[in-house]
């Protein structure tokens, strides 16, 4: 994982933008609105490709079969949206004793947000047993659930803001995790491709006089996920995170592949 720093982006978002970020905002398709308006856009393109109209009095036949095959068009267009962006408000968390931030990228309810892209899979194919000391295991049968802290990939920290990051586990069936089998020959075998990321936190450590400066902001921050959105599967693929401040533009951190 590396920390460094580059240039802060410039760009502020207007006042009407600031406050649309009070919820969570899906930029998308031309359009920004919350899920629920693209979920009904996609069903309405979907009734349309259904419905069959009665042939205009003074319609010539071929007029009305190009009118049917626009209606038949596909709605994929309403379905996928390969360039979105998530806006979600920030609630900070700050241990003054260990001089640090506990960040955890957003969970939401409407649809899933996939963080695979961001963290490396890092669990080992083979085990002779389990590090119960810094994993969580689920009690063993032939198959065991594991769960451990999501190592991120990249990590571009703010210096003004944050001294340096270090992923973390908040708690006992969070975090990232896969399944392992019982294997005679080694002990425990990894199940191929089974990895997911529930759940993404991080440290972001700042001595007191920063995290006030951070604090005095707290209001302006949101979580800028950048990604694909999949309607019809309510999913968000997310390709990049950064953690900004609305109003003035700055970049506190960055997340990417």
């Amino acid at each position: 994982m590396h920390v460094f720093w580059y240039t802060i982006l410039p760009a502020a978002l207007t006042l009407s933008q600031v406050q649309a970020a009070t919820q969570v905002v899906i930029d998308a398709g031309e359009r920004a609105q919350g899920f629920t308006r693209f979920v009904e856009d996609y069903e309405r393109c979907k009734a349309r490709q259904e419905f069959t109209p009665e042939r205009g009095e003074y319609e010539t036949k071929a007029e009305f079969h190009r009118r049917i095959e626009l209606l038949r068009q596909g709605c994929d267009s309403y379905r996928v949206y390969e360039a979105a962006t998530v806006t979600v408000p920030v609630k900070l968390s700050y241990d003054v004793d260990g001089a640090r931030f506990e960040l955890q990228l957003p969970f939401l309810r409407e649809f899933h947000l996939d963080y695979r892209a961001l963290v490396w899979d890092d669990f080992p194919a083979e085990l002779s047993e389990f590090p119960r000391d810094k994993w969580q295991v689920d009690q063993p049968t032939p198959r065991a659930g594991v769960y451990k802290e999501c190592t991120l990939r990249n990590v571009t920290a703010n210096p003004a803001f944050f001294d340096r990051i270090e992923a973390y586990r908040p708690g006992s069936w969070q975090g990232c995790t896969t399944y392992y089998d019982r294997d005679e020959a080694v002990g425990w075998r990894r199940v191929d491709a089974v990895f997911s990321a529930n759940d993404v936190s991080f440290y972001a450590y700042a001595p007191v006089p920063k995290a006030r400066s951070i604090r005095d902001i707290e209001g302006d921050l949101a979580y800028i996920l950048k990604g694909s959105l999949n309607v019809s599967d309510r999913e968000f693929k997310v390709s990049e995170v950064e953690l900004r401040n609305l109003v003035s533009g700055e970049v506190l951190l960055r997340l990417e592949p």
